[in-house]
């Protein structure tokens, strides 16, 4: 039997609830139609509001805190992981990756074959990137089977939509106009992909706020400003020596947004949830575990997956690794985290997972730590720290939204999910340290990424 080729995209920071359903305004008849060929499942849950942390979740079917990964500070990937491009360059897979700078500076992509693994992280897909990876299929370059992991960084913070789809019609926000603009260019590439040999995965690695706020006086709108697009664009056209000068231009930006924020917004008229999200983003001090940052969507589709499937379970990142390896019909690794999601598309009864979660770390140890446990009805969050921790427990049935600690009127459960999550994160982990040439690296990309 002909091995299928295996396409994954990862499409940075998309939320499953702009992915599909009844609140995106976008345009997706791509992603659409993938739905209708393929399982769908909709309560997926991302290890960590981190691409470094997801990423390394999905690529080897591990938490990221047993990967050395879980710390206040952010580490080295162990290079020694088994990964899926690992273990398919041993099962006669040829192994390519599109991916953004900074996943190669974390060694994410160090196991994929072809040279070109990594872009620029400013390099946009409608500025030349999506007709480089269309080409890859357009001229046949992929040596079959073949797997092929691309990471879109479009979504990332600040959005720029391309002109043609910066209307309205394409969606409310900025945000959801692009994931039309993504859904468009992925049925160009999708023209030249051999359907009948190739499952396809779509998924994220973790969600993102969108400050678009619908009110009875019209919408508030906080999304990036054309000035914070402008220094996006700069890039790595930045010299080394006017980061200091970038930076500040960023503080200056943000101070005078926030400005904005508190002379616009009567927030006597707004929900905590709204309130939230007009006022936070993912750089913002705190624990960026509720779900906008955590529920992402995931899609299999091609020969063998079951067409017109749905699946309500909960469902984790970790779970994609070994499903793969099933479907393909190999042997999993010991000691993962994950579980394949084979027997649900296939309407098995199964146990309901339970997602460990946790907040981004720092390189200098500059935002607090925290970590989680989540089940389809609880969420429970606490701080590292224990002497500041403030224990958070949400009734996601009843406020889906997180707008409530109800952890002093549940103590007992709260107690319960406490020792869960102490019992599931008591193991000991080794954590790699980048060398001084690294650490410059890695903390160079993240000050221009907005992270530090």
């Amino acid at each position: 039997m002909e091995k299928p080729n295996i396409l994954l995209i990862v499409i940075d920071s998309l939320r499953s609830d702009k992915f599909s359903g009844i609140k995106k305004s976008s345009i997706t008849p791509t992603f659409d139609k993938l739905i209708r060929d393929g399982t769908y499942f909709e309560q997926t849950i991302s290890s960590a509001a981190s691409t470094i942390l997801a990423v390394s979740s999905l690529l080897t079917g591990i938490y990221p805190f047993k990967l050395g990964l879980g710390g206040k500070n952010y580490k080295k990937y162990p290079s020694e992981s088994n990964n899926i491009a690992k273990i398919l360059n041993e099962h006669g897979y040829t192994t390519y990756a599109t991916a953004p700078e900074v996943a190669s500076d974390f060694g994410l992509v160090c196991d994929f074959k072809n040279p070109d693994t990594a872009y620029d992280n400013y390099y946009s897909l409608f500025s030349g990137l999506g007709d480089e990876i269309i080409n890859k299929f357009k001229n046949n370059i992929l040596q079959g089977p073949w797997f092929f992991y691309i990471h879109l960084f479009d979504l990332h913070t600040p959005v720029i939509v391309p002109s043609l789809f910066d209307e309205e019609k394409f969606g409310i926000s900025k945000y959801e106009r692009m994931v039309s603009a993504i859904d468009n260019w992925l049925s160009k590439l999708f023209e030249y992909i051999e359907k009948e040999n190739t499952i396809i995965i779509i998924t994220s690695d973790h969600g993102e706020y969108i400050p678009v706020v619908q009110t009875e006086n019209g919408i508030i709108s906080l999304e990036s400003s054309s000035t914070d697009q402008k220094l996006w664009k700069l890039g790595n056209k930045v010299p080394k020596n006017l980061y200091p000068l970038k930076q500040k231009m960023g503080s200056i930006i943000r101070k005078s947004r926030d400005q904005i924020k508190s002379t616009k917004l009567d927030e006597t008229k707004l929900s905590e949830y709204e309130k939230r999200i007009l006022s936070n983003t993912r750089m913002s001090i705190g624990h960026k575990l509720f779900d906008d940052f955590l529920k992402v969507p995931l899609l299999f589709a091609g020969p063998g997956i079951p067409k017109q499937k749905l699946v309500k379970n909960l469902i984790r990142q970790i779970d994609i690794f070994p499903t793969i390896l099933e479907i393909l019909e190999l042997h999993l690794p010991k000691n993962i985290d994950g579980k394949s999601l084979k027997s649900l598309m296939n309407d098995q009864l199964e146990n309901e997972s339970i997602a460990l979660i946790e907040s981004p770390p720092s390189l200098k140890n500059t935002s607090p730590k925290f970590v989680g446990l989540r089940n389809s009805k609880y969420k429970y969050i606490k701080s590292l720290d224990e002497k500041k921790s403030i224990p958070e427990l949400y009734d996601l049935m009843n406020d889906p939204l997180e707008e409530k600690n109800i952890s002093s009127e549940q103590p007992e459960i709260a107690k319960n999910m406490e020792k869960s999550l102490s019992e599931l994160r008591n193991f000991d982990v080794k954590e790699l340290d980048f060398d001084d040439a690294e650490k410059e690296r890695v903390e160079n990309t993240l000050k221009k990424l907005g992270y530090i």
